[in-house]
């Protein structure tokens, strides 16, 4: 057999392709590149071996400890929780192929059908299992390409997911198709292979077929983009939602800064506010957004009851427990005037990633939040709590029932929040926050604006705060920025971000970067997103159609396990009869 046909040969190519595709070398060609690797895996008439499967695994294992490395970078730990992660995500290559080739071989499933199901299938289980990981997926390859991403609007990144895999297999049932016409239509070799030759013919028919929808696919999005820009030429000019002020700086991470490094942080962007309000002028600003973990300066936010009675976690009486709430309210309401004091014309509203302090009857709970203040006085202040917390960085799994062992390592307790919140802004727009990763969680994102459509507050812009500061400027910074282009896309709303130490951005409900900051570097947006509210399919049934790729692409294990149940059965029964002879 040629080697270069050998599975881990072919997975090996893929996972490079793969790696290519996506951050840091983003080049969108290579994806499909992938997919048509992974297919001839697939393709091959041989049975796979263990050996094969193994080698397939360690391939996802390399490309997964590559596109992630800069998760070690937050602080010792994360070492760990990066190996342990592409550990985990290198299992869904060899299963990618194995369930594949069984929907492909015995239940005669077209092969870039077979292809592409499954592995829509697998993206959407790893964006639930284990708290949910789908960062990374095959479709945030296309971010660079705007006319790839309408499609998300409908099936959202799976849907993108799809096209790149069923395109990929397509191309590689070309190059299948040219490599059986060589061999069937030469002059020496058609009267003895007339079989050849009619394969050849059925393969032209469904190639044909296959491109017909991936061609119909991709002018149906190019459509798409184009006569939406078109409309907003006629409308032009179109009044803004609001006017945000985008805020990056550097605020030391807590593993690597003490309390000064922390307070010089805290002063920076406070100046960058400054500077920011002075470029505004006397522009009228609706909304100021600092990122996550940025406002506190390693002093929480305060949702306080007034209560005497101390925390059962505070050693002391309940006196300097409550003298102690108010010396930090009142370091809260200086911070505020600060703030605010840049601004003359108008005032605006806060949105500043801090922790808060909720203490009810003396018991305390910790929430990473975006922390909304539409005044200068701490009493009109509300606040969302983060609803998903980030394994191995917010919490790590059994050790978090252990409080004192996290704070041995230098990790605090945090609780996750409950609700969805939305606030309207002065210019009468409604916005909705979210903290760090959860936009990498389509589900998550999809059910807080389903959940706030039913309240009465659909929000009309989304806003993410997130402390990408842990990552020290490296691809994760931009695997996080692919997520949130592809969530502005699928809920059709722009997306705002402020990231400590960046990628700070403005997206439009296209998925397109209006404008970035770059990485590492202090600086603003002054950013006046426009209305979208397209309706798309996803809006209406979110990943439905993914959960039902997922259930066809688990179908060859259930009939696995069945099988081998039946066996067991009868074997069992075998034995018995004769034990009675």
């Amino acid at each position: 057999m040629n080697r270069l046909d050998k599975a881990g040969v072919l997975a090996c190519m893929g996972a490079l392709c793969f790696w290519l595709s996506l951050p840091p070398m983003k080049q969108p060609w290579a994806a499909y590149l992938a997919a048509a690797f992974g297919v001839a895996a697939i393709a091959k008439r041989c049975p796979l071996t263990r050996r094969d499967y193994v080698m397939v695994w360690l391939a996802g294992f390399a490309m997964w400890l590559a596109l992630l490395q800069g998760i070690r970078l937050a602080f010792w730990p994360l070492y760990g929780g990066w190996i342990a992660l592409s550990f985990y995500l290198a299992f869904y290559l060899p299963m990618f192929i194995a369930a594949a080739r069984s929907l492909h071989i015995r239940f005669r499933f077209p092969l870039a059908l077979a292809s592409a199901i499954t592995w829509v299938g697998f993206e959407w289980i790893r964006a639930y299992f284990a708290t949910g990981f789908a960062a990374c997926m095959l479709g945030h390859s296309q971010t660079p390409w705007p006319w790839m991403l309408p499609i998300a609007s409908h099936f959202g990144a799976y849907g993108v997911s799809f096209i790149v895999m069923f395109s990929g297999a397509t191309l590689y049932q070309c190059y299948q198709l040219a490599a059986l016409y060589r061999t069937s239509v030469r002059p020496d070799n058609t009267a003895s292979n007339p079989k050849g030759l009619s394969d050849a013919k059925f393969r032209v028919t469904s190639i044909a077929v296959q491109l017909t929808i991936v061609l119909a696919m991709i002018a149906a999005s190019v459509w798409s983009l184009r006569s939406h820009d078109q409309w907003l030429q006629e409308q032009s000019p179109i009044k803004p939602l609001a006017r945000v002020l985008l805020i990056q700086d550097n605020m030391p991470t807590m593993f690597d800064a003490d309390l000064n490094d922390i307070k010089v942080g805290w002063q920076r962007y406070e100046q960058q506010t400054a500077i920011a309000a002075g470029v505004a002028g006397d522009r009228v600003v609706d909304l100021v957004v600092w990122p996550e973990s940025t406002f506190g300066g390693g002093v929480p936010w305060l949702d306080w009851d007034k209560s005497n009675k101390p925390s059962s976690d505070f050693d002391g009486d309940s006196v300097e427990f409550s003298q102690r709430l108010k010396s930090v309210e009142s370091s809260m309401d200086i911070k505020l005037k600060l703030l605010y004091a840049p601004f003359k014309s108008s005032k605006p509203q806060f949105l500043l990633g801090t922790d808060v302090l909720k203490v009810r009857s003396g018991e305390m709970s910790m929430y990473n939040t975006a922390l909304w203040v539409p005044s200068e006085s701490t009493a009109d202040a509300e606040y969302y709590a983060k609803r998903h917390l980030v394994m191995f960085g917010e919490y790590i799994p059994v050790l978090s029932s252990f409080p004192s062992v996290l704070k041995s390592i230098g990790m605090g307790q945090l609780d996750s929040g409950r609700e969805s919140k939305a606030w309207k802004l002065p210019s009468g727009a409604i916005f909705s926050a979210s903290v760090c990763f959860e936009n990498v969680i389509p589900h998550l994102l999809y059910s807080q604006i389903r959940e706030l459509n039913k309240q009465g507050v659909a929000p009309d812009l989304l806003v993410n705060v997130t402390n990408d500061g842990w990552f020290r400027g490296s691809t994760i910074l931009d695997h996080h920025l692919n997520n949130a282009i592809l969530a502005a896309v699928e809920n059709r709303r722009p997306m705002l971000v402020a990231a400590n130490l960046g990628i700070s951005a403005w997206i439009d409900g296209d998925g397109r970067l209006v404008r970035a900051l770059p990485r590492v570097e202090p600086g603003f947006i002054i950013a006046e997103p426009i209305p979208d509210g397209r309706w798309g399919l996803w809006q209406s049934i979110g990943d439905l159609p993914a959960m039902i790729l997922a259930i066809i692409t688990l179908l060859p294990f259930a009939f696995y396990v069945f099988q081998k149940a039946i066996s067991k059965r009868k074997s069992s029964n075998g034995r018995q009869e004769t034990s009675l002879q």
